[in-house]
């Protein structure tokens, strides 16, 4: 619930809990077959984050596990 008393979106909500999670340093190597794919996308319950491959940024602690996960970290 916002402070005006109405109902948070899920994107909205997921974007504050991720910001409260504890940051990780990662970064996503460019992909060996297409250098053209620059740009992660990845969403968590309809908030996304757009990553740029051959940078090290800091994520929420769930955005690494997902990226752990689908094998780009």
């Amino acid at each position: 619930m916002r402070k005006d008393g109405c109902k948070m979106d899920p994107a909205e909500e997921a974007g504050r809990m991720l910001a409260a999670e504890p940051k990780v340093r990662v970064r996503i190597p460019m992909h060996p077959l297409n250098e053209e794919d620059r740009v992660v996308p990845v969403c968590v319950n309809g908030y996304n984050y757009f990553l740029n491959r051959s940078e090290t940024v800091e994520v929420p602690e769930t955005v690494a596990e997902l990226l752990a996960a689908a094998a780009y970290i």
